[in-house]
């Protein structure tokens, strides 16, 4: 008989069955999507095995429908998804969900039929309150997701106790529960097309999407998203016949040649590097190490290139698509429609849309954030990390991976190669390749020729001593009153992530640290402790520092929004832009204010937004306001992070013409700042390795975070 694996779509982390079913006579591969029994229900599954002959048994129960729909995921999803599933311990229907492509799957939505008239007084364990709220406000037939969210349902009981209320009623005959199986998407592949109506715009933001449209002709409605326009702006204007909107097939054409400059030295010993290593056709891994500015995005296209005339593919990762629309941008206008990116403005069928071409081959590189890993994109022979220290590649819930070992682990199925880059390397990719693990391409001068910034490190324990409790020295005040005399940008980085949670003294600039882990040790205000995150060593919290006595100590915190008050404070003709998560909560908010900087602004004022690839010609001053933020967060990376952020922040100064970067710290003297300042990479490093190894961190040994998680605290200290 023809059996085959298939995998029940089942809402449960307790529950991970690959049961085998007959085939029959359907032509059944792995990820279609199937109508299969399970006990005595019938549930949507994926198959999960090819088709396979086994002797004839009994009890096997047969696939009952195949859906035509397109496949879920190909045979090197399924593979990544297994190896996620073992490796990060989650099911494999959870980690298929990174997967498997959701439009593909036919929905399941649950109804409810009342029969008959409200049955009071029938039902002693169903409150009075849900029953008259059923036969009132609902019709005879409804979904059962819109009862479980109505307010008044909520009020009543929990998710748990509504459900129970329903089973009830449906065991007492008051209601039928039916399951009804909605089709998949469309495969067709498809662009949203806006263009002026004849209709007059209403409100300010309509008007402006309106001449934002009629300035170009006709925008893709994703387009206009990226661009700060939300969607329902563009709904009401579409409603209202302001803006016509069209489905058009995507034009095919070849990008223009475009006559790109000699590769410097550097670059040409690594392309030639990377592309002796794809002609071997094995997997490889190879660092990247080149300092900002030096090209590694060049180097990158033209890798790509002879991977594509060769008759490969590839994918290209990079931190957060959003973040980083400069360099989406040098991809398409490289490769043209034969590349697709993957970006939070692409709405749910531009995102199907755009997965389904590169199922069909129609791309030939897809640029996205971690989950492009994923991509169902034939013969890819490399992967690249962009930027692959930073930390926004671990995905913190489930299924929870880091994008750089999964994608370490598809080249290794693929035979490729996986190119890591990075100005400031994690210390794990840099030991492996120092140690000869794999290999170490090292480009260390700019492609412009410049040098790169001159650091100053402000000692903000001087200031304070002089008196002055600003957040800016006096150093940056006249770095930025030079900068707006000569028109030049500034950009100021702010490390919120870091603000209160430890304690820090203003006069000799040390935190208190835990004696056992090395690591600076967290307030706990109700409890009046210091505790560490590591080990649980607690001590009291000081009124004076544990170092030099002095009663300076406090919680450290600055944000964007005072930053912004007191550039505006200093230089009220300022023209300054905030970028941090309360300015960016739309899609396409990024781009924008990128743009308004780059056109009008002076100073750019954010989080760790503007740390990352951001190349703005006169940009000729970066600063990093209080460093001492990142530098004393309860984590065994912290120097690490705050030495990679220090680097990048400099490093938008002086792409173009000479510049200069500022850090502020009480600690001047911390290795992290020192190292820093020095653009010294390596001599960082080879110190942070050394403790490491003394006190058994990673990349010395691995770890592994095990969360327990239940309702009762003596059940969760047993477990």
């Amino acid at each position: 008989m023809r059996v085959v694996d298939a995998l029940p779509q089942l809402r449960s982390s307790r529950v991970d069955l690959q049961l085998t079913y007959d085939a029959g006579d359907l032509r059944l591969g792995v990820g279609d999507v199937v109508r299969i029994p399970l006990g005595a229900r019938e549930v949507l599954g994926c198959i999960v095995s090819g088709v396979r002959d086994e002797p004839e048994q009994a009890g096997i129960k047969a696939v009952l429908e195949r859906y035509d729909a397109p496949r879920a995921f190909d045979e090197t999803g399924l593979a990544l998804a297994r190896f996620v599933a073992e490796r990060y311990i989650c099911t494999l229907n959870e980690a298929l969900n990174a997967v498997t492509l959701a439009a593909a799957v036919p929905r399941v939505r649950e109804l409810l039929h009342r029969l008959g008239p409200v049955p009071a007084g029938r039902y002693s364990s169903v409150p009075a309150r849900l029953l008259d709220l059923i036969w009132s406000e609902f019709d005879e037939r409804f979904s059962l997701a819109t009862l479980l969210r109505h307010p008044d349902a909520r009020r009543i009981g929990d998710r748990a106790a509504l459900l129970a209320y329903v089973g009830a009623l449906v065991r007492g005959g008051s209601l039928r529960r039916v399951r009804v199986i909605l089709s998949g998407r469309s495969v067709e592949r498809r662009i949203a097309t806006l263009s002026a109506g004849s209709a007059e715009p209403k409100g300010p933001k309509g008007r402006a999407l309106v001449a934002f449209v009629a300035s170009r002709g006709s925008v893709p409605r994703a387009e206009a998203l990226l661009n700060g326009f939300s969607s329902a702006v563009v709904r009401r204007a579409v409603q209202s016949g302001a803006l016509l909107e069209r489905l058009e097939e995507p034009a095919r054409s070849t990008p223009p040649e475009r006559s790109m400059p000699p590769p410097t030295p550097e670059q040409n010993d690594a392309l030639t590097a990377i592309e002796a290593a794809l002609r071997r056709r094995q997997f490889e891994t190879a660092l990247l190490y080149g300092v900002t500015g030096s090209g590694k995005t060049y180097v990158y296209i033209e890798a790509i290139r002879r991977t594509i005339a060769d008759g490969g593919r590839a994918i290209v990762l990079v931190p957060e698509i959003s973040l980083t629309p400069q360099t989406a941008l040098r991809f398409e206008e490289a490769f043209g429609d034969r590349v697709a990116v993957f970006h939070s403005a692409l709405s749910e069928r531009e995102r199907h849309d755009a997965w389904s071409a590169c199922a069909r081959g129609d791309v030939d590189v897809v640029v996205g954030a971690r989950s492009a890993v994923f991509a169902p994109l034939p013969d890819v022979r490399l992967t690249i990390v962009d930027e692959s220290h930073d930390p926004s590649y671990k995905q913190d819930v489930v299924p929870r991976y880091h994008a750089a070992t999964v994608a370490a682990a598809r080249m290794r199925l693929a035979q490729g190669v996986l190119l890591l880059g990075s100005a400031t390397p994690s210390l794990e990719s840099y030991a492996a390749a120092t140690q000869g693990r794999i290999a170490l391409l090292r480009m260390m001068h700019r492609a412009t020729a410049l040098p790169l910034p001159e650091v100053r490190v402000v000692d903000m324990r001087a200031e304070s001593e002089g008196g002055s409790r600003g957040m800016f020295g006096s150093a940056l005040v006249q770095a930025l009153a030079e900068r707006l005399d000569r028109h030049e940008k500034s950009i100021l980085f702010v490390n919120r992530r870091g603000s209160g949670g430890s304690l820090l003294c203003r006069r000799c600039g040390k935190a208190p640290h835990c004696p056992r882990c090395s690591i600076t040790l967290s307030v706990h205000r109700g409890e009046r402790l210091l505790r560490c995150h590591y080990c649980d060593f607690q001590q009291r919290i000081p009124s004076a520092c544990p170092s030099c006595g002095a009663e300076e100590i406090a919680e450290l915190g600055v944000g964007t929004e005072s930053v912004v008050e007191e550039v505006q404070r200093l230089f009220p003709a300022a023209r300054v832009i905030r970028m941090d998560s309360d300015t960016t909560t739309r899609a396409g908010d990024h781009a924008r204010l990128l743009d308004t900087f780059g056109s009008e602004g002076d100073v750019l004022v954010g989080t760790q937004i503007v740390a990352k690839g951001l190349d703005f010609p006169t940009v000729t001053l970066a600063a990093v306001v209080a460093a001492d933020m990142g530098l004393n967060l309860p984590d065994f990376r912290a120097a690490e992070r705050s030495f990679a952020l220090m680097a990048q922040v400099c490093g938008r100064s002086g792409r173009a013409r000479h510049g200069e970067a500022i850090v502020q710290t009480f600690q001047p003297e911390h290795p992290a700042v020192r190292f820093a300042a020095q653009h010294d990479y390596d001599g960082f490093a080879d110190g942070e390795l050394r403790e490491r190894n003394a006190l058994g961190f990673p990349p010395a040994t691995r770890l592994v975070y095990v969360g327990i998680i239940g309702r009762r605290l003596d059940a969760v200290r047993s477990a």
